[in-house]
């Protein structure tokens, strides 16, 4: 692991998902699962999605049925800026194109948190509504 860009346990949290996000031509760009062991460590990882050449995750979050959303890519390569989500065992499920490059981070909110929030690195808030439940790291105040 070299730039590790994104963190995000599992529903039952026995796995971390973790964003390989390398710059450097040398670097993966990769979406990661790791088996929490018992004692708090981690197992070896199992590739979930591999993003080759092209800009990799920047932010993700669950749903409550375990799936990943996250953002990736830019216009430079590849498929470009979207919205990706991926289920648990890395299937993509669905991808969403971005009108502007480079996204950053996204996460659910509204009042039943269906409402997916996307920032940019150019400065961009994006909000849509979604099918989608997010699920909460906290519990609600």
């Amino acid at each position: 692991m070299t730039r590790p860009n994104g963190l995000l346990f599992s529903l039952d949290h026995q796995s971390l998902y973790v964003a390989q996000s390398g710059r450097e031509p040398e670097e993966k760009r990769e979406l990661r699962e790791y088996p929490v062991n018992s004692d708090g460590s981690l197992g070896k990882y199992r590739l979930l999605h591999d993003f080759g050449a092209h800009r990799g995750i920047d932010g993700m979050v669950l749903d409550v049925d375990g799936n990943i959303v996250a953002t990736a890519g830019f216009e430079q390569s590849g498929p470009g800026p979207m919205i990706y989500v991926f289920s648990p065992s890395g299937e993509v499920l669905e991808t969403h194109p971005l009108p502007v490059d480079r996204p950053t981070n996204c996460s659910f909110g509204g009042a039943d948190l269906s409402t997916l929030y996307i920032t940019t690195s150019g400065g961009h808030l994006f909000r849509t509504a979604t099918e989608r439940t997010g699920r909460l790291d906290y519990p609600p105040v």
